[in-house]
């Protein structure tokens, strides 16, 4: 597909999602397992692997997603809501993407885009691409970075699908398997043109590989989803509480989820299958 297709080709729908009518009622969808419901599944065909996604503060019932991967024909951001259906999309320009993973924003409504993937451990820099978040309802069909982040490690490679921001950084989380434990690392936002190595934060007890991070808006909450479920932390604004602190698991196994963010009714997840998925338990509910 070409350049002038990918930034022709978004949609215009500009829906918005039914809230629910009843709250503190289980929300509308199938129940998949104890507290879990599935609530929705992506419409738009271009969207084959969800692999990030966060709701948005300025544009009510909207979603920002993205396809996991990278190169030109997988650097879209698109906008769905909550039930899955298309309300627009845009190409980023001037930025190549090698594995987008995830994304996240800020209060200042920047969003941040994951260029964080690492398979096979053979990447030696990771970058973080901000933007600025466009209206949905824009034609004008893409976005451009206005700063990026070149990240390095501090010590071997590693995988990592994740990253959230809080308080002046932005923070990933390694991908581990056989067992080991999930780490949590930051990088400062401030401005530079050199590589950053990211410092290790925090290390978990979550054993599962982790595909997704959300903080809630308040600071107060940090989840983390794995293939084994979603794990809540309450941090009140120190991520660094997660060493000592117990987490509350929502079990649900799903190979296939890969993004998360909050929104009051819950955590929201969304797989590479293309279904949407809420975790209403209390711990996960709230502003």
């Amino acid at each position: 597909m070409s350049l002038l297709a990918l930034v022709s080709c978004h949609a215009q729908d500009a829906r918005t999602p039914n809230p629910n009518p009843h709250p503190g009622s289980p929300p509308a969808g199938k129940a998949v397992a104890p507290g879990v419901y599935q609530i929705g599944r992506i419409d738009n065909p271009r969207i084959t692997e969800s692999s990030g996604v966060v709701a948005s503060r300025q544009h009510a019932g909207v979603l920002w997603t993205h396809v996991d991967g990278g190169g030109a024909r997988k650097q879209v951001l698109y906008a769905i809501n909550r039930e899955g259906k298309s309300l627009g999309d845009f190409f980023v320009m001037d930025a190549l993407l090698v594995d987008w993973e995830d994304i996240t924003l800020d209060d200042q409504n920047h969003l941040f885009i994951a260029d964080v993937g690492n398979n096979d451990s053979k990447r030696t820099e990771l970058a973080v691409y901000q933007i600025d978040e466009p209206d949905p309802k824009s034609r004008q069909g893409f976005v451009r970075p206005t700063r990026v982040w070149r990240l390095r490690f501090p010590a071997a490679p590693f995988d990592c699908e994740s990253l959230f921001v809080w308080q002046g950084h932005g923070y990933v989380v390694s991908k581990v398997f056989d067992d080991a434990q999930a780490q949590i690392f930051r990088f400062p936002l401030t401005e530079t043109k050199e590589p950053l190595t990211l410092e290790l934060v925090a290390t978990t007890k979550i054993e599962s590989p982790v595909t997704a991070a959300a903080i809630s808006p308040d600071g107060r909450r940090l989840a983390l989803i794995a293939k084994s479920g979603a794990f809540i932390y309450q941090i009140d604004g120190h991520v660094s509480k997660v060493i000592k602190g117990k987490p509350r698991q929502a079990r649900f196994r799903h190979e296939h989820i890969e993004g998360g963010c909050f929104i009051p009714e819950g955590l929201l997840a969304t797989a590479e299958s293309r279904e949407i998925f809420l975790f209403t338990d209390q711990a996960f509910q709230g502003k």
